[in-house]
C-alpha cells in the first residue's frame, strides 16, 4: 500500500510538471513591458499575482496608460532603487512628441520596476502654467528613506545645462559630455518641480532642492566672475609680453650700456617689468586657487543641472 501511494504521488507530480510545462509554453508573451496583459487567458493563480490598472491618461499614440502590477512586488531600499534605475534603460529612449512622451516613460518605468519585484507608482503632476500643462513621472516608497519621486523622461524633454553654457543659452543641448536622464524629482504643491541627477540627490526633502539650486546659482555667479578675471588676466599677460619684447629689442642683446642716461631709462623699465611680473604671478596664483575651489564645488554639484518645471498645483499618485 505504501508503495502504491508513493507511486501515485510520483505520477501526480509528473502530471503536474507536464501540465505546467505545457501551460508555460502556451502562455501568451508580450514584448512591450507597457502593454496591458490579457489576463483572461491566465489561470486564477496568475490572476491573483498580476493585474492591470488602466489610468485616465493618454500616451503619445493615444492609448490609455496601463499599469501592470505584481502583488509580490515590494517596497525597495534606497540603494535597491538606485541600483534598479542604473540598470534600467528607459531614460535612454528619446522623448519625441507624438511618438514617446512622459506618460510612455512613466508607464514603462513602472512596469519594468514591478517586473523586477519593485513596487512602483505612476504620478501625474499638474502645473500652474498653461504652457506646460501636466507631466508624468514615478514614485517609490523606499523602506529607509520614504517616498521618492523619480523622473526618467529621456533626452528631448529637458536638456541639462552645463557650467560652460550657463550664460549663453540655458536650454541648449550639451553634446560635449554624457549624461543620464534618471532624476530625482522634488514635487511639492505650490512650489516649482525641481530635478536633481540621482547621483547628486543626497537628500529627498524639498529644502535640499532649494539649497542645491541656490548653490548652483552662487556657483554660476562666481564662475562668471572667475571667467571674467581670467580673460582680464590673459589680456594683461599678453600686454606684459609685448612690453618685455619691446624692452629686449631696446637692449638689443647688449650686456653693458655705456650711456648713463640710456642705462637709467632701461633699468627703470626693467624694474617696472619685474614688478608687473610679480603682480601677475600673484594674480595667477589667486586665480588658480579660485579655479580649484570652483572645481571642488563643481564636483559636489555635478557638471550639469536640470531646468525646473513650473509650479505644481496638484499631484496624483497611482499605485
Amino acid at each position: 500500500m505504501k508503495l502504491l501511494t508513493g507511486t501515485l504521488v510520483v505520477a501526480l507530480l509528473i502530471m503536474m510538471g507536464y501540465f505546467a510545462i505545457q501551460y508555460t509554453e502556451t502562455m501568451p508573451g508580450f514584448s512591450d513591458p507597457g502593454e496591458c496583459l490579457n489576463l483572461d487567458v491566465y489561470t486564477e493563480y496568475f490572476k491573483s499575482d498580476i493585474y492591470n490598472k488602466k489610468l485616465p491618461y493618454s500616451k503619445a499614440a493615444g492609448s490609455r496608460v496601463c499599469l501592470v502590477n505584481y502583488k509580490n512586488a515590494t517596497d525597495p531600499t534606497w540603494n535597491e532603487l538606485i541600483s534598479f534605475l542604473n540598470s534600467d534603460d528607459t531614460d535612454e529612449i528619446p522623448y519625441i512628441e507624438g511618438s514617446f512622451v512622459c506618460a510612455d516613460f512613466a508607464e514603462m518605468l513602472h512596469n519594468n520596476a514591478e517586473l523586477a519585484g519593485i513596487k512602483a507608482a505612476f504620478v501625474c503632476v499638474d502645473f500652474a502654467s498653461d504652457d506646460e500643462g501636466g507631466h508624468a513621472l514615478n514614485a517609490f516608497n523606499t523602506t529607509d528613506r520614504g517616498l521618492v519621486y523619480v523622473d526618467c523622461t529621456g533626452e528631448g524633454f529637458l536638456h541639462p545645462v552645463s557650467h560652460s553654457q550657463i550664460f549663453e543659452d540655458s536650454t541648449r543641448y550639451c553634446p560635449h559630455f554624457n549624461y543620464s536622464c534618471d532624476k530625482i524629482a522634488y514635487v511639492l504643491e505650490g512650489e516649482e518641480c525641481g530635478m536633481i541627477n540621482i547621483d547628486k540627490a543626497s537628500a529627498l526633502e524639498y529644502w535640499f532642492y532649494v539649497d542645491y539650486a541656490a548653490k548652483w546659482d552662487e556657483h554660476e555667479r562666481e564662475l562668471e566672475a572667475y571667467n571674467s578675471e581670467v580673460n582680464e588676466y590673459n589680456r594683461a599677460i599678453a600686454a606684459h609680453d609685448k612690453e618685455v619684447e619691446a624692452y629686449e629689442a631696446a637692449v638689443g642683446g647688449r650686456t653693458s650700456i655705456s650711456d648713463p642716461g640710456e642705462y637709467e631709462r632701461l633699468d627703470k623699465r626693467y624694474k617696472k617689468l619685474k614688478a608687473r611680473e610679480k603682480e601677475l604671478d600673484f594674480t595667477g596664483n589667486a586665480l588658480e586657487t579660485m579655479r580649484e575651489r570652483l572645481a571642488e564645488r563643481q564636483e559636489d554639484l555635478g557638471w550639469y543641472r536640470w531646468k525646473p518645471l513650473s509650479v505644481v498645483t496638484n499631484v496624483k499618485v497611482h499605485w
